[in-house]
């Protein structure tokens, strides 16, 4: 007899804070260790030009992990970086985010490739994100996916010496090297 577990939001709220990222899919809950430098670089680097066009353009607000996004009672992930337009800022609580962002970003790492590459982008198609961006550090290459009829297309795949622009961020043309600038 197999016996499971389902994991709850408030389940979430009691777990230590010990540098691990705990996150839920539908009750299931995904550990994953802290991330290594070289995606906290990227994230650090994304996350500064965002702010910046921003603030600059007051186009909403942009933020970093950890944050988490309560998709439903049961389904809570955190992205590395995510955005939430003027519009809808009214999602943003006192804890964490009550519904999907405009933008989800997540930088690949080897401890949550799976997680990364599919668990987590069904559930933000699922849950309505209009905008998935994922970023492999190693090949150095972005893929920007946009939500058509529930599920996400590839509205472009950018390389190193590529820039990446958004509807997202009218005027914001942000080179793909930049991201990885020391």
């Amino acid at each position: 007899m197999r016996i499971t577990t389902k994991f709850s939001y408030e389940d979430l709220q009691h777990f230590p804070n010990d540098g691990n990222r705990y996150e839920i899919v539908d009750g299931e809950l995904f550990v994953t260790p802290s991330p290594i430098p070289l995606h906290q670089r990227i994230i650090g680097n994304l996350f500064a030009r965002l702010w910046e066009h921003v603030k600059q353009h007051r186009l909403g607000e942009v933020y970093v992990a950890p944050l988490d996004v309560v998709f439903t009672d049961i389904t809570v992930l955190e992205p590395d970086v995510l955005f939430v337009c003027q519009a809808r800022l009214h999602i943003i609580g006192e804890k964490n985010l009550s519904g999907p962002p405009d933008l989800v970003v997540e930088v690949l790492s080897e401890s949550s490739s799976r997680l990364d590459r599919e668990i987590k982008p069904k559930q933000y198609a699922l849950h309505g994100v209009p905008e998935f961006w994922r970023i492999d550090p190693w090949v150095k290459t972005v893929e920007v996916f946009r939500l058509h009829l529930g599920n996400y297309d590839l509205a472009a795949s950018l390389g190193f010496g590529d820039t990446l622009i958004s509807p997202l961020f009218p005027g914001l043309n942000l080179p793909v090297s930049s991201l990885w600038e020391r």
